[in-house]
C-alpha cells in the first residue's frame, strides 16, 4: 500500500510505494537548524521510489557550503511554507534523505547520525 505525505500548505506531496521500516535520527547541525529541532527524522530512500505532485512549483533548493565532511548538501524545501522536503548529499547517491515529518505517521528509528552532536537531555524521559 503506497505511503503519501505532504508539506504544510500542501503544495508538494510525496508518495512513496510503501512506508519505510525505520527512520535515521539526524543530529547535525544543519538539520537542527533547517527543521527548528534537536534532531530530524529521515527515511533514506532511492530517489527513484519517489513520486512528487508539484502544481505550484514550490520545490526549491538550498545548497549547505559549509558542512562537516565538506561536501555539498542540497536541501529541498517548499517555497510556500518552508516546510523541509528532502536532502542529497554526494556520500548516498541516488538517495534521498526524505523528512519522515512529512508524514502522519512515522517509523521507529534504527539508527543516528552525527550523534556526537546529540543534545545532553535527547534520550530523557519527563514527567
Amino acid at each position: 500500500m503506497s505511503y503519501t505525505g505532504h508539506c504544510n500548505c500542501a503544495s508538494i506531496s510525496i508518495t512513496l510505494p510503501q512506508q519505510p521500516e525505520r527512520t535515521v535520527v539526524c543530529h547535525c547541525i544543519n538539520c537542527k537548524r533547517a527543521g527548528g529541532g534537536s534532531f530530524s527524522l529521515n527515511y533514506l530512500v532511492s530517489q527513484s521510489d519517489i513520486t512528487f505532485t508539484d502544481p505550484n512549483n514550490a520545490l526549491r533548493s538550498y545548497e549547505y557550503l559549509n558542512s562537516t565532511s565538506g561536501n555539498v548538501v542540497t536541501r529541498k524545501f517548499c517555497s510556500n511554507c518552508g516546510s523541509p522536503v528532502f536532502t542529497l548529499t554526494p556520500k548516498n547517491p541516488g538517495q534521498a534523505f526524505l523528512k519522515a515529518s512529512l508524514f502522519d505517521t512515522t517509523s521507529k528509528p534504527a539508527m543516528a547520525v552525527f550523534g556526537e552532536r546529540k543534545e545532553e537531555w535527547v534520550g530523557v524521559t519527563y514527567y
